[in-house]
Order: C-alpha cells, then structure tokens, then sequence
C-alpha cells in the first residue's frame, strides 16, 4: 500500500522506502506476467487508463488491453525470454513519480531448420507510476530499444543503429 504522505506530499518531498520497495515491486511484476504468460498480473501492474508506447520494440502504442494481446501473440512465435530488470531509478519530477529501469532480454527462437536461435536485446523502460487505492501502478510506459543482436533485428525487431 503507498504511504500516506508520499502521493499526496509535495513534488519535493522524498518517497519513502516502502513506496520505492512498492514500485520496484510492480515493476518486477511486469516482467513475471510477460515471462510466464501471467496476463491477469498485468491488471496489477497497469492502470485502467495507462498509456503503453511500445513502438521502439515493433509493437504498439495504445491502451493495456492492446499491449497484452501483442505481447501474447508475440510470445506464440518465440520458445522462451527472460527479461532481466535493473533496480529502477525512481525519483518524484514536476509532481510526478517518474522510474526509468533497464532490461535485458534474451529471447529464443527456433530456426528455419529447426535450430534454437538467440535474439538479444537491451532497452530501457520510462515509468510514470500512480499511487491507487490498491498499490502503485504504472500509468505511462515507453519503452526504448538501445540495442539488439540477432535474427530478427531489422525485422521485427526495430534495428536501433539504422536509426543513429
């Protein structure tokens, strides 16, 4: 649960332990309900209302309903990924509490004879999290794709140096 002070507390006053323990902990959640096709998780980690840019990896910008079913038809063609998540910066800008969290995730693919193919990539997420009566959430996601190796960069992976 957020703390009483902090969401309603001035745009200076620091978040507490408990709400930076609270966003790393939606955060992560992310990454389990992608991993292991948890899809009901994404209700607990988004608001109704988020608003999810996910352009820079091929997919969607849109709503949570929309990026969940991309991530589900995305996670039909690929055997297994693991998204591997730094500890998240997270500090409270223009009244706003902003996390910005690196991942990395390596993703397999099989082969057009058969072989197990590995795509990595590495990207950045840019949080705006809300306290709500059930938690912190995440309300304005942007991914950003720093860098990708592997099948499927330029195709349905954005290539990001053929954008440098």
């Amino acid at each position: 649960m957020p703390s009483e002070r902090s969401p309603e507390g001035p745009s200076t006053q620091p978040l507490s332990a408990d709400d930076r323990f609270a966003i790393t902990d939606v955060i992560q959640r992310y990454g389990r309900a992608v991993d292991l096709g948890e899809f009901a998780l994404f209700d607990a980690t988004f608001t109704a209302d988020a608003e999810l840019d996910y352009r820079a990896a091929g997919g969607p910008c849109g709503g949570r309903a929309e990026i969940r079913a991309w991530l589900m038809q995305s996670r039909a063609g690929i055997l297994g990924w693991q998204h591997h998540l730094s500890p998240p910066r997270v500090e409270r800008r223009d009244g706003r509490v902003h996390a910005s969290t690196d991942v990395y995730t390596p993703n397999l693919l099989r082969g057009e004879h058969g072989e197990t193919l590995l795509l990595h990539t590495g990207g950045r997420y840019h949080d705006e999290l809300v306290a709500t009566p059930e938690g912190w959430r995440i309300q304005r996601r942007r991914y950003e794709n720093v860098w990708a190796h592997g099948p499927g960069v330029g195709g349905a992976i954005p290539d990001p140096f053929a954008q440098r």
